[in-house]
């Protein structure tokens, strides 16, 4: 039989700055495979791997990078420069072997796993996932912590912990930004499991513009002029640090002040939220059908009549036809507890034509006449 060949997808992106030529070179040289660009470089393999750490490839040259595999390994890798990130914010939504943080060198490393599965057979391409997700980077930098939420939700939700507390819960998780439903994607997260632990975060919030204005105007005439020569000298995440600066005059926002949920009681609010669709849709496709009824039942007569001229012909589509609509004369006939009558009808149909092998095989095919009948 044939064998689906494995598929690997490696790919690493600048975000802070473009690799420079000397390092350009060294990239290239990790692989024949590769290809390299000055803001990113990518590698597929087919019966084959890559031969270095990709951890350590990113923490040398890269800001982030993602692992697909096409028996459903899935990796996304964060570095972060160690002044720009507090790993106590980051420490509460790591789970062992899912979601960890470690330092290397001048760096710190957030790894986002999500574990092998079963192959689907499926061919996965790895194209344009890194740069879709590539901004939940600095949004983390920022203190979003919405990605690290769903991080842990992806991997807690398949195990068997129910007494685990759900790490604190971000504002926002209720309306989640495109990057932020990208990833929900890429970790194949429970769209119902999703909507119950979004279901208590607050709406998202924002800092005023005044209160940027205020903390700007709270800055030294020695920090304005220590920005300003970094500016001019181009250097790299300067952006960020502004803003951190910023955020540290402004003050961190107050937490959610709520009870932590176990688990089991998100499992339990997901498995109300799947009972509560499936009523939905029950109940949507109970007032179609009543709808289909009314207006069959509104031209009953005429189907018959066009039943009995299709049956008349000796073609193969009018049979077809014909027993299309005595399949939806049936339902009315369920739907209007008229079942006798219309056997009555169908019983005269098997005998008038009973010579009619092609008709009579579809008729018992659609179950409208028994076996022994004809």
């Amino acid at each position: 039989p044939y064998k689906m060949s494995e598929y690997q997808y490696y790919e690493w992106q600048t975000i802070d700055r473009p690799l420079t030529d000397q390092e350009h070179a060294a990239v290239k040289r990790l692989s024949s495979h590769i290809e390299v660009s000055p803001i990113g470089a990518w590698v597929e393999y087919s019966w084959g791997d890559f031969k270095h750490d990709a951890k350590q490839v990113l923490a040398q040259y890269f800001d982030a990078f993602l692992y697909m595999a096409n028996w459903g390994s899935r990796e996304l890798m964060f570095r972060f420069p160690k002044a720009l990130i507090d790993p106590k914010q980051i420490e509460p939504y790591c789970l062992e072997y899912c979601v960890a943080l470690e330092p290397i060198g001048d760096y710190f490393v957030l790894t986002i796993s999500l574990g092998e599965e079963e192959p689907t057979g499926e061919w996965i391409e790895g194209g344009d996932w890194l740069a879709a997700l590539a901004p939940l980077r600095n949004d983390i930098l920022l203190g979003d912590t919405r990605a690290l939420y769903l991080a842990w939700l992806a991997n807690v939700g398949s195990a068997e912990l129910v007494d685990e507390l759900e790490p604190p819960l971000p504002a926002g998780l209720g309306k989640l930004t495109t990057p932020l439903n990208r990833l929900a994607r890429f970790l194949e997260i429970d769209p119902h499991l999703l909507k119950a632990a979004a279901a208590a975060s607050d709406d998202p919030s924002s800092t005023p513009d005044a209160a940027l204005r205020a903390a700007v105007g709270r800055l030294t005439r020695s920090e304005c002029d220590d920005f300003l020569w970094r500016l001019a000298q181009g250097e790299p995440r300067l952006t960020l640090t502004f803003q951190h600066r910023l955020q540290d005059l402004i003050g961190a926002p107050t937490p959610q002040d709520r009870p932590r949920r176990t688990l089991d009681e998100l499992v339990r609010a997901r498995d109300r939220l799947v009972k509560a669709e499936q009523r939905r849709k029950q109940q949507a496709a109970e007032a179609r059908h009543k709808q289909e009824m009314e207006a069959l039942a509104g031209r009953e007569t005429a189907t018959w009549t066009e039943v009995e001229r299709l049956l008349e012909s000796y073609q193969p589509k009018a049979y077809d036809s014909a027993v299309a609509l005595l399949t939806q004369l049936r339902d009315l006939a369920v739907y209007q507890g008229t079942q006798a009558a219309f056997q009555l009808r169908i019983d005269h149909v098997s005998a008038k034509y009973a010579r009619r092998s092609g008709l009579i095989s579809r008729l018992r095919s659609a179950g409208l006449v028994t076996l022994h009948m004809g």
